[in-house]
């Protein structure tokens, strides 16, 4: 490769579905987090879904079957892109509340991909935190997600399942 050599990765999927015990109603939002040597050429940075209900089956699965749909152009594979997703429900109060987030890498190889996604909630760290983010509505959560796409180590036993096609 010379040294104005570019590479294009293109991203074709979708949110499908996802499992949150306990919880009706949920929508998620999506945002791509990558390096400074990349760039999106055509499809959107972020977005949302619309707000489902759990299927009413043995399942209880939360189907959003979201399209996602990026390219990406790049001179470098360092920061190659990552898929941040946050997904959101409503509480007994009526708040937006998170109900999960996750992140992932986009598939390196091309082909069609099936992930499960496991998702993570931020907890208060002292009870009077805990009190107070009940009592007003405001519980934990990220200013910035992107910043989730710096660390490692997210695990939790929430999924949520993506079909990644990347060429």
């Amino acid at each position: 490769m010379t040294a104005n050599s570019v590479f294009l990765v293109m991203v074709g999927g979708q949110i499908e579905s996802g499992e949150f015990p306990g919880f009706d109603d949920i929508y998620c939002k999506y945002c791509l987090h990558y390096g400074p040597d990349w760039l999106i050429t055509s499809g959107l940075e972020d977005g949302i879904t619309q707000m489902t209900k759990k299927s009413r089956d043995e399942r209880q699965q939360f189907v959003w079957n979201f399209p996602l749909d990026v390219t990406f152009k790049s001179t470098n594979p360092h920061g190659w892109p990552q898929l941040i997703v946050h997904a959101y429900g409503i509480d007994f109060f009526g708040n937006d509340v998170v109900r999960g987030y996750g992140v992932c890498h986009v598939p390196i190889t091309p082909g069609n991909h099936k992930l499960r996604l496991p998702m993570f909630v931020p907890e208060s760290t002292s009870m009077l935190q805990k009190f107070r983010a009940w009592t007003f509505g405001t519980r934990p959560e990220y200013v910035d997600v992107k910043v989730l796409g710096q660390g490692e180590g997210r695990e939790g036993m929430i999924f949520i399942i993506l079909l990644i096609s990347s060429l």
